[in-house]
């Protein structure tokens, strides 16, 4: 996938009416509240100008066993997505 032109059909992105955008956003996994509640994991899917469709994790996290979990399936989902909409 080419990163500029085009928005791909996925993208939640407000360019602002720049023709030629860089990057796009696509969808986000819910966020994961942390052991503390003051910190969360988020999963959503990006493109970058090196690799096209990534997965992006931004933690800030302290997770127990189940979040965790909770966090690695996310994971899991947005990865097979990505490569499902790699070429789009």
């Amino acid at each position: 996938m080419s990163v500029s032109g085009r928005c791909p059909q996925w993208c939640t992105t407000n360019h602002l009416g720049i023709d030629e955008p860089v990057e796009h956003d696509g969808p986000q996994w819910p966020d994961v509240l942390d052991a503390t509640g003051a910190g969360r994991a988020e999963i959503g899917i990006c493109t970058n100008g090196a690799h096209g469709v990534v997965v992006a994790l931004y933690a800030e996290s302290t997770l127990t066993p189940k979040q965790a979990r909770e966090v690695a399936h996310g994971l899991l989902e947005a990865a097979a997505w990505a490569e499902d909409h790699a070429n789009d």
